[in-house]
């Protein structure tokens, strides 16, 4: 009995120290995202939180018969904002870390006199990183529109339609959407 009462505390404990040590770590990342972040970022970044309540509040008064449904959405969308807020400042961080040592690398080459060739090398590197080469996800439409359903184009894309009107009437005449 004694040895389970021990086994248990020592589990316990574990636990508590698991428990305080992730709490640390949390607490240390804020911190460093306050000092990395300036203040001006942080107070718009709380405005639009306002704002965003105040319209939600506004709608709730306008349409108090849905109430439960609103309440579901809204949950929704405040864990959709938080998920985004933390993915903003994780990136912020990851995004800062690697140009700093792209940055101390960098002077080092310079030292060496290799500064130009450590330039191109990680550019290319960095086309060759950021261009998908991976096959499409479901449902993602294709930059050629003839592999798309209904030859359906992505917003924004120059079609011949488009490119021929503009060489006969100008730019004007044709309509952006």
């Amino acid at each position: 009995m004694e040895a389970k009462l021990k086994a248990y505390r020592a589990l316990r404990r574990r636990r508590e120290l698991w428990d305080t040590g992730k709490d640390k770590i949390v607490k240390s990342k804020d911190k460093f995202i306050d000092f990395i972040i300036p203040k001006i970022f942080r107070d718009m970044a709380r405005k639009e939180e306002e704002v965003l309540l105040m319209e939600e509040e506004e709608e709730l008064d306008d349409e108090s018969c849905l109430i439960m449904e609103k309440n579901v959405s809204e949950v929704n969308e405040i864990e959709s904002l938080v998920e985004d807020q933390e993915s903003w400042k994780h990136c912020l961080i990851k995004w800062s870390i690697i140009a700093v040592i792209w940055l101390i690398f960098y002077i080092i080459f310079l030292k060496l006199q290799f500064g130009a060739v450590y330039f191109v090398v990680t550019i290319l590197i960095g086309i060759c990183l950021n261009t998908r080469t991976g096959p499409r996800r479901k449902g993602e439409i294709s930059a050629y529109s003839v592999f798309n359903k209904n030859c359906k184009s992505i917003d924004g894309t120059l079609k011949a339609e488009q490119f021929e009107n503009e060489i006969r009437f100008g730019p004007g005449s044709v309509r952006p959407f």
